[in-house]
């Protein structure tokens, strides 16, 4: 499908379902795959860039606000899902976000990404309360942050189970190395250091440095 027809048939769509569409920034239309619902809003300031192969789900008065000059890396996986009001992802300023990347809130989770973060290859974000990162925060590859957990010892399914959900904050200018774990309920301080294959069970002060399984202080 050329550009142009794309961009048509997002605007027809949005327009039906009543989404506030704001798409000031560039989207490769060609290739993205979309789904918005009633009252959903999807906004992209001036100097933004998403890539090819995006999958946005857009739930009911979710909202999705991209920064200006930030850039999203290919097969981007956005869902905003069983969104109720005050649902948002909110992607600050001069971001780069790279490929494979997922964004997911349920009912009215919020995830607020501060300005000029970085988010590597693979990494998964997923809130049923609340994410929040810091400005100048960077994310290396295939990060998983999630702030619910299964409650465990119920009969029914695991994946039916009841959600144990803590929000999780991570300051200022963190530096989160590859491979890490981090659980509901964290707080990281500003200047921390999470290394490589950390899992982060428990608050890490300002200025510290973890590692291991589970996260221990070095240095």
């Amino acid at each position: 499908m050329k550009s142009w027809l794309c961009r048509k048939r997002l605007e027809h769509h949005a327009k039906k379902q009543g989404v506030n569409l704001q798409l000031h920034g560039v989207v490769d239309m060609p290739s993205l795959s979309f789904d918005l619902y009633q009252d959903a809003a999807w906004l992209m300031a001036q100097g933004s860039n998403m890539g090819k192969d995006a999958v946005i789900v857009l739930g009911q008065q979710a909202t999705f606000n991209m920064g200006k000059q930030s850039l999203i890396g290919r097969r981007l996986l956005l869902k905003m899902v069983e969104s109720a009001q005050g649902a948002k992802i909110q992607l600050g300023a001069n971001c780069r976000l790279e490929d494979d990347i997922k964004l997911i809130t349920f009912g009215t989770g919020r995830i607020d990404i501060g300005d000029d973060c970085f988010i590597g290859w693979g990494s998964m974000i997923a809130a049923h309360e609340h994410i929040s990162i810091g400005e100048g925060t960077a994310i290396a590859e295939y990060v998983s942050i999630r702030d619910h957990n299964h409650v465990s010892g119920q009969t029914k399914a695991v994946h039916l189970s009841a959600m144990d959900i803590k929000p999780v904050n991570i300051g200022k200018h963190v530096w989160i190395g590859a491979k890490v774990t981090i659980i509901a309920g964290v707080t990281i301080g500003d200047n921390a250091v999470i290394g490589a294959n950390a899992v982060v069970t428990k608050d890490v002060p300002a200025g510290a440095k973890v590692v291991g399984v589970p996260a221990r202080p070095i240095g």
